[in-house]
């Protein structure tokens, strides 16, 4: 049995992946903000919550860490997410200093350590760079400073620098990135795309499309991701190993609309477009390659858009 940490655990990824470590009968603090723990794994043997937050330093070094060596494994999910977030000034700084300070703080504990550090970051590090599909060493193309949107691509970028920093530096801590491709299962929150259409079809309305929908994304199960996780966190290397993670099947938003409407039974229905203004700004299009992923942990997506969509909405009910 090994001793992991998951920060984050009470999101979406976290909850998840607790369920998967647990299974394998892995002893697992779960640390998260929220006062209480998730329904997903409150009860559970294996696993210890506590409540708290990553920027502040007493209660990191007394119950988080209490020793140096207190993990085998961390898997840190703890950010604040979705780019719409950033886009409100009143809370950007607050969110620039969880993303960044909170990763730093993580590290200067491991430092010296025998752990693996596995960062999740994300797929907007690529911005908008045209020349698809994206692999892993790829250029980073983002809009002007003054647009808010690219400062969450901006904190992740960062904490990937500080997380590689580690692993080249620090001959006992090897660390892993992973960028998730568009997520979605049973859980998310309905500011994405998915569980926002499964929200507005379990209701009984028409999902609601920003601009034509031509837009293409390739939505990857979170049960898929997490396989994909636990891989590459299990991985013997030296220094920093980085993964994107995601479905290379690309489908336009439009698409994806219809085909909601059709697994929820309301084929005859049709979404509804809307202006998204002119501060809407989205990539048409984010590819991964996952051709590292292939060849190193033998990975690859297996769920289909479709089924995902239905093991989705049996989980929803109508509000």
């Amino acid at each position: 049995m090994s001793e992991i940490l998951v920060t984050g655990a009470g999101g979406f990824l976290g909850k998840h992946l607790i369920q998967r470590l647990s299974a394998n009968d892995h002893d697992i603090t779960a640390l998260d903000i929220k006062p209480e723990p998730p329904a997903a794994f409150a009860g559970d043997d294996n696993v210890t919550y506590i409540s708290g937050s990553i920027l502040h330093e007493e209660f990191v070094d007394t119950m988080v860490f209490p020793s140096p060596n207190s993990y085998d494994r961390i898997y840190h999910l703890a950010a604040i997410v979705g780019v719409d977030r950033y886009a409100d000034p009143e809370d950007l700084l607050y969110i620039v200093d969880v993303n960044i300070n909170g990763t730093k703080k993580l590290l200067e504990r491991v430092r010296g350590s025998n752990t693996r550090f596995v960062y999740t970051s994300t797929s907007e590090i690529f911005g908008k760079n045209q020349y698809l599909p994206w692999a892993e060493d790829d250029d980073r193309v983002l809009g002007p400073p003054s647009e808010s949107r690219w400062s969450y691509s901006s904190t992740k970028a960062i904490c990937e620098h500080m997380v590689s920093n580690i692993g080249q530096t620090d001959p006992g801590v090897s660390t892993t990135i992973v960028r998730p491709f568009n997520l979605y299962g049973p859980g998310q929150r309905p500011q994405f795309v998915i569980p926002k259409f499964l929200e507005q079809v379990s209701r009984g309305d028409v999902p609601t499309v920003y601009g034509n929908g031509t837009q293409k994304r390739c939505f990857t199960f979170i049960d898929d991701f997490v396989e994909g996780i636990v891989r590459a966190s299990k991985r013997d290397h030296d220094g920093t190993e980085t993964y994107n993670l995601g479905s290379t099947d690309e489908t336009e938003i439009r698409e994806l609309a219809e085909l909601v409407l059709d697994v929820a039974g309301m084929e005859d229905r049709e979404p509804a477009f809307v202006d998204p203004g002119d501060d809407h700004q989205e990539p048409d299009r984010r590819i991964p390659d996952v051709s590292r992923a292939k060849d190193r942990l033998d990975w690859e997506v297996s769920t289909q858009l479709r089924e995902g969509l239905e093991q989705t909405l049996e989980t929803k009910t109508p509000k």
